[in-house]
Protein backbone atom coordinates (compact mmCIF):
# COMPACT_ATOMS: atom_id res chain seq x y z
CA UNK A 1 0.00 0.00 0.00
CA UNK A 2 1.34 3.43 -0.90
CA UNK A 3 3.11 6.30 0.74
CA UNK A 4 0.85 9.16 -0.40
CA UNK A 5 2.71 12.27 0.76
CA UNK A 6 6.13 13.18 2.09
CA UNK A 7 7.83 16.37 3.22
CA UNK A 8 11.00 17.73 4.78
CA UNK A 9 10.76 20.70 7.15
CA UNK A 10 13.08 22.79 9.26
CA UNK A 11 11.31 23.41 12.56
CA UNK A 12 7.84 24.48 11.31
CA UNK A 13 8.76 25.54 7.77
CA UNK A 14 8.23 23.01 4.98
CA UNK A 15 11.26 23.00 2.69
CA UNK A 16 10.15 20.44 0.14
CA UNK A 17 7.18 18.13 -0.36
CA UNK A 18 5.61 15.74 -2.85
CA UNK A 19 2.14 14.16 -3.13
CA UNK A 20 1.39 11.19 -5.38
CA UNK A 21 -2.33 12.05 -5.52
CA UNK A 22 -4.64 14.96 -4.72
CA UNK A 23 -5.58 15.74 -1.13
CA UNK A 24 -5.31 18.37 1.60
CA UNK A 25 -1.91 17.03 2.62
CA UNK A 26 -0.27 20.42 3.10
CA UNK A 27 -3.01 21.58 5.49
CA UNK A 28 -2.54 18.42 7.55
CA UNK A 29 1.27 18.68 7.46
CA UNK A 30 1.23 22.30 8.65
CA UNK A 31 -1.12 21.45 11.53
CA UNK A 32 1.07 18.54 12.59
CA UNK A 33 4.28 20.58 12.41
CA UNK A 34 2.75 23.31 14.56
CA UNK A 35 2.14 20.85 17.42
CA UNK A 36 5.07 18.46 17.24
CA UNK A 37 7.59 18.58 20.10
CA UNK A 38 10.95 20.21 19.46
CA UNK A 39 12.94 17.27 20.85
CA UNK A 40 14.35 14.45 18.73
CA UNK A 41 11.84 11.63 18.37
CA UNK A 42 10.07 9.24 16.02
CA UNK A 43 6.33 8.66 16.08
CA UNK A 44 3.31 7.31 14.20
CA UNK A 45 -0.17 8.80 14.57
CA UNK A 46 -3.35 7.03 13.52
CA UNK A 47 -5.86 9.18 11.62
CA UNK A 48 -8.91 7.31 10.32
CA UNK A 49 -7.75 5.02 7.53
CA UNK A 50 -4.39 6.81 7.31
CA UNK A 51 -1.16 6.98 9.30
CA UNK A 52 1.02 10.03 9.90
CA UNK A 53 4.72 9.28 10.51
CA UNK A 54 7.62 11.54 11.40
CA UNK A 55 11.25 11.65 12.40
CA UNK A 56 12.55 14.73 14.22
CA UNK A 57 16.29 15.21 14.52
CA UNK A 58 18.26 18.42 15.11
CA UNK A 59 15.26 20.64 14.28
CA UNK A 60 14.64 18.89 10.95
CA UNK A 61 11.37 17.00 10.44
CA UNK A 62 10.93 14.15 7.96
CA UNK A 63 7.23 13.49 7.55
CA UNK A 64 4.98 11.25 5.48
CA UNK A 65 1.36 10.11 5.19
CA UNK A 66 0.42 6.54 4.25
CA UNK A 67 -2.71 4.47 4.19
CA UNK A 68 -3.26 2.21 7.17
CA UNK A 69 -2.21 -0.96 5.33
CA UNK A 70 1.26 0.36 4.57
CA UNK A 71 3.87 -1.42 6.70
CA UNK A 72 5.46 0.81 9.33
CA UNK A 73 8.79 -0.92 8.70
CA UNK A 74 8.67 0.21 5.07
CA UNK A 75 7.60 3.71 6.09
CA UNK A 76 10.47 4.32 8.50
CA UNK A 77 12.99 2.79 6.11
CA UNK A 78 11.71 5.39 3.64
CA UNK A 79 12.00 8.24 6.15
CA UNK A 80 15.51 7.12 7.15
CA UNK A 81 16.54 7.17 3.49
CA UNK A 82 15.00 10.62 2.98
CA UNK A 83 16.91 11.85 6.02
CA UNK A 84 20.19 10.45 4.68
CA UNK A 85 19.62 11.93 1.22
CA UNK A 86 18.70 15.34 2.61
CA UNK A 87 21.55 15.58 5.12
CA UNK A 88 24.10 14.51 2.51
CA UNK A 89 23.44 17.72 0.57
CA UNK A 90 21.33 20.32 2.38
CA UNK A 91 22.25 22.96 -0.20
CA UNK A 92 20.28 21.29 -2.99
CA UNK A 93 17.32 23.24 -4.35
CA UNK A 94 13.74 22.69 -3.27
CA UNK A 95 12.82 21.55 -6.79
CA UNK A 96 15.68 19.04 -6.86
CA UNK A 97 14.69 17.47 -3.56
CA UNK A 98 11.05 17.29 -4.67
CA UNK A 99 12.34 15.01 -7.44
CA UNK A 100 14.23 12.97 -4.83
CA UNK A 101 11.04 12.58 -2.75
CA UNK A 102 9.09 11.44 -5.83
CA UNK A 103 11.78 8.94 -6.84
CA UNK A 104 12.09 7.46 -3.35
CA UNK A 105 8.31 7.25 -2.93
CA UNK A 106 8.16 5.31 -6.19
CA UNK A 107 10.97 3.00 -5.07
CA UNK A 108 9.45 2.24 -1.67
CA UNK A 109 5.94 1.85 -3.11
CA UNK A 110 6.58 0.03 -6.38
CA UNK A 111 10.14 -1.34 -6.39
CA UNK A 112 10.66 -2.67 -2.87
CA UNK A 113 13.23 -5.28 -3.98
CA UNK A 114 15.86 -2.56 -4.52
CA UNK A 115 15.74 -1.34 -0.90
CA UNK A 116 18.79 -1.90 1.29
CA UNK A 117 18.02 -2.55 4.97
CA UNK A 118 20.85 -1.37 7.19
CA UNK A 119 21.74 -3.09 10.43
CA UNK A 120 19.51 -2.07 13.31
CA UNK A 121 16.94 -0.20 11.22
CA UNK A 122 14.17 -2.72 11.75
CA UNK A 123 15.08 -3.30 15.39
CA UNK A 124 14.34 0.33 16.26
CA UNK A 125 10.75 0.00 15.01
CA UNK A 126 9.64 -1.49 18.33
CA UNK A 127 10.81 1.67 20.08
CA UNK A 128 8.71 4.00 17.90
CA UNK A 129 5.47 5.00 19.61
CA UNK A 130 1.97 4.95 18.13
CA UNK A 131 -0.63 7.54 19.09
CA UNK A 132 -3.94 9.06 17.99
CA UNK A 133 -3.94 12.19 15.84
CA UNK A 134 -6.77 13.93 17.74
CA UNK A 135 -4.32 15.84 19.92
CA UNK A 136 -2.58 17.16 16.81
CA UNK A 137 -5.44 17.71 14.38
CA UNK A 138 -8.55 18.08 16.52
CA UNK A 139 -11.54 17.61 14.20
CA UNK A 140 -9.61 18.29 10.98
CA UNK A 141 -10.07 15.49 8.46
CA UNK A 142 -7.60 14.32 5.84
CA UNK A 143 -9.19 14.20 2.38
CA UNK A 144 -7.55 12.06 -0.30
CA UNK A 145 -8.82 11.93 -3.90
CA UNK A 146 -8.29 8.74 -5.93
CA UNK A 147 -5.47 7.18 -3.87
CA UNK A 148 -5.57 4.16 -6.22
CA UNK A 149 -4.57 6.38 -9.16
CA UNK A 150 -1.20 7.64 -7.95
CA UNK A 151 1.47 9.39 -10.01
CA UNK A 152 5.16 10.04 -9.38
CA UNK A 153 5.67 12.73 -12.03
CA UNK A 154 7.01 15.95 -10.53
CA UNK A 155 6.13 18.07 -13.57
CA UNK A 156 2.73 19.16 -12.29
CA UNK A 157 3.88 19.58 -8.70
CA UNK A 158 6.65 22.15 -9.10
CA UNK A 159 5.25 25.67 -9.28
CA UNK A 160 1.92 24.67 -10.79
CA UNK A 161 -1.42 23.15 -9.93
CA UNK A 162 -2.34 19.75 -11.42
CA UNK A 163 -5.03 20.02 -14.09
CA UNK A 164 -8.45 18.85 -12.99
CA UNK A 165 -10.93 17.34 -15.43
CA UNK A 166 -14.63 17.59 -14.66
CA UNK A 167 -16.90 14.80 -15.87
CA UNK A 168 -20.68 14.94 -15.57
CA UNK A 169 -22.83 11.85 -15.52
CA UNK A 170 -26.47 12.00 -16.62
CA UNK A 171 -28.63 10.19 -14.13
CA UNK A 172 -30.55 7.12 -15.46
CA UNK A 173 -33.67 8.57 -13.86
CA UNK A 174 -33.38 11.54 -16.22
CA UNK A 175 -33.54 9.24 -19.24
CA UNK A 176 -36.67 7.59 -17.83
CA UNK A 177 -38.31 11.00 -17.57
CA UNK A 178 -37.35 11.81 -21.18
CA UNK A 179 -38.79 8.51 -22.43
CA UNK A 180 -42.01 9.04 -20.50
CA UNK A 181 -42.42 12.53 -21.95
CA UNK A 182 -41.77 11.21 -25.47
CA UNK A 183 -44.44 8.51 -25.11
CA UNK A 184 -46.92 11.07 -23.82
CA UNK A 185 -46.22 13.40 -26.76
CA UNK A 186 -46.72 10.56 -29.27
CA UNK A 187 -50.01 9.51 -27.68
CA UNK A 188 -51.36 13.07 -27.65
CA UNK A 189 -50.26 13.61 -31.27
CA UNK A 190 -52.11 10.50 -32.46
CA UNK A 191 -55.23 11.56 -30.62
CA UNK A 192 -55.18 15.19 -31.81
CA UNK A 193 -53.61 15.13 -35.30
CA UNK A 194 -53.74 11.58 -36.65
CA UNK A 195 -50.89 9.27 -37.67
CA UNK A 196 -49.28 11.47 -40.39
CA UNK A 197 -49.02 14.57 -38.25
CA UNK A 198 -47.92 12.33 -35.39
CA UNK A 199 -44.81 11.33 -37.35
CA UNK A 200 -43.80 14.96 -37.82
CA UNK A 201 -44.39 15.86 -34.18
CA UNK A 202 -42.56 12.74 -33.02
CA UNK A 203 -39.53 13.59 -35.17
CA UNK A 204 -39.37 17.07 -33.69
CA UNK A 205 -39.70 15.64 -30.19
CA UNK A 206 -36.90 13.08 -30.71
CA UNK A 207 -34.61 15.81 -32.11
CA UNK A 208 -35.20 18.02 -29.06
CA UNK A 209 -34.60 15.03 -26.76
CA UNK A 210 -31.25 14.23 -28.39
CA UNK A 211 -30.15 17.87 -28.19
CA UNK A 212 -30.98 17.93 -24.47
CA UNK A 213 -28.96 14.77 -23.83
CA UNK A 214 -25.92 16.11 -25.69
CA UNK A 215 -26.00 19.39 -23.74
CA UNK A 216 -26.33 17.53 -20.43
CA UNK A 217 -23.30 15.34 -21.19
CA UNK A 218 -21.15 18.26 -22.37
CA UNK A 219 -21.91 20.43 -19.33
CA UNK A 220 -19.06 20.25 -16.73
CA UNK A 221 -19.91 19.29 -13.16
Amino acid sequence: MPILFSAVACERTILSHFASCDGNFMDIAELVLAKLPQCNNKMTYSHGTYLLHHIIENNYVYFCITDKLCQRSRTFLFLNEIQRRFMSNKKQTKEHFTTVLAAEMYRYNEDYNTITIRKGELDELNKIGVGCSEDLLGERILYVNNPENISYSTISYVGSTPERISVSIVSPRLYIVFIGVAILVIAMSVYMFGFISCGIVTGIGVYCLLCSCVKAEDKPS
